[in-house]
């Protein structure tokens, strides 16, 4: 999937072994990886807003997963791999004396993560983008040459959990294998 990073779970085994396999088991393993699926996205949900400050339903929006058919017996766990702005994050702008005696915007304070602020001297709130604007520094001396700052994304935060997200997922799948087989008598 490009654009995205992702996490699969799949039930390993011979995949002909499979397709002459009863559809009972077969849907047996398909609600097996739907659940771990669903549980292990909410786990990837609380493992990003533990990292970074953003608000739960962005993250929500941002890391979905693909559930499993009977026919392809696999989930995937994705989050878009675009950037978030600075201003997505809590934040504050900060103000100093000028020359005249009225105060001149000095820079904006982030609250990117848990112990994690980040104080951008010479950066402002723009009021440009969506309500509240979008925090901007000039890149030259001349008024419009703007970059929007970002941050990081729920995507690379995902990237360094793979790992462990993955191994949790996998030991979730066998004991919910396990349990959707008994409950259907296999």
């Amino acid at each position: 999937m490009a654009g995205y990073d992702s996490v699969r779970v799949e039930f390993r085994g011979d995949a002909t072994r499979f397709d002459a396999a009863p559809d009972k088991l077969r849907r047996a393993i398909q609600l097996a990886l739907n659940t771990v699926g669903r549980s292990t996205r909410t786990q990837s949900w609380r493992e990003i807003r533990d990292e970074i400050n953003l608000k739960p339903s962005y993250i929500q929006r941002e890391v979905n997963f693909i559930p499993a058919t009977p026919e392809d017996l696999r989930v995937i766990i994705y989050a878009r791999s675009r950037g978030v702005t600075l201003s997505q994050f809590p934040h504050r702008q900060l103000w100093r004396q000028g020359k005249n005696g009225k105060r001149v915007a000095a820079g904006v304070r982030v609250d990117v993560g848990k112990g994690w602020t980040e104080l951008n001297e010479g950066a402002f709130i723009a009021p440009i983008g969506p309500k509240g604007g979008l925090i901007a520094e000039r890149i030259g001396k001349p008024r419009l040459p703007l970059e929007v700052l970002h941050g990081p994304s729920p995507s690379q935060v995902l990237n360094t959990k793979l790992e462990d997200i993955g191994a949790d997922a996998e030991r979730k799948l066998e004991a919910e294998t396990e349990r959707q087989l008994r409950r259907i008598d296999l």
